[in-house]
């Protein structure tokens, strides 16, 4: 069974045009969704996980952003790439930058949209945390929390954020982090970025 997570705030919102994606591939056989609510999205991403793995059926992990559309299909490509982690892309603004919601080659900033993008599936060191499918075997083999944010004392923004922490991690324990390209997500909190 795949299980597509979402985090949400701690009002439970998320874009309908995200809950209408998540309902329609719900609509599939071994295919559930649900949310977990917490003041940081990598709690929710965690406790979601954590809850979902207690099923014995769950195979994979789909993580979705409330305010993050994927393609339709994009759930049976990425599955069909039999591939321990891998994701789709979107738009997001990052430093006042326009960037994509991936790191190439040990790149310290996310991929800039003015670089054009891969054309098919390409290895990748960091990726972000929405349409990202992970199977259950990463997670049994990763210390908890999966996803974790770090924050700078001095001016409270993030050191570490939460997708960057969870890249991190699986590489090092040996995983290859992957992005399909052609699986471009809507970001509609950024707008038509």
């Amino acid at each position: 069974m795949i299980v597509i997570g979402i985090p949400v705030d701690k009002n439970h919102t998320c874009d309908i045009r995200t809950a209408a994606y998540c309902s329609a591939e719900a609509m599939q056989p071994g295919v559930k969704w649900g949310y977990c609510a917490s003041k940081e999205c990598g709690v929710g991403r965690s406790t979601f996980v954590h809850t979902a793995l207690k099923d014995p059926e769950v195979t994979h992990v789909f993580n979705i952003d409330s305010d993050v559309v994927p393609p339709p299909r994009a759930l049976k490509r990425l599955l069909d790439y039999d591939l321990p982690i891998v994701a789709g892309i979107y738009p997001t603004v990052t430093k006042d930058r326009k960037t994509w919601s991936f790191k190439m080659n040990g790149d310290s900033d996310w991929q800039s949209r003015d670089i054009p993008l891969p054309e098919s599936l390409t290895k990748v060191t960091a990726i972000g945390g929405s349409t990202v499918l992970i199977k259950r075997e990463v997670f049994e083999n990763l210390e908890q929390p999966w996803f974790r944010a770090t924050y700078r004392i001095e001016d409270g923004n993030y050191a570490i954020k939460e997708d960057e922490y969870f890249s991190f991690t699986a590489r090092n324990a040996g995983y290859e982090l992957f992005i399909d390209p052609t699986i471009v997500c809507r970001h509609y909190n950024y707008g038509e970025i």
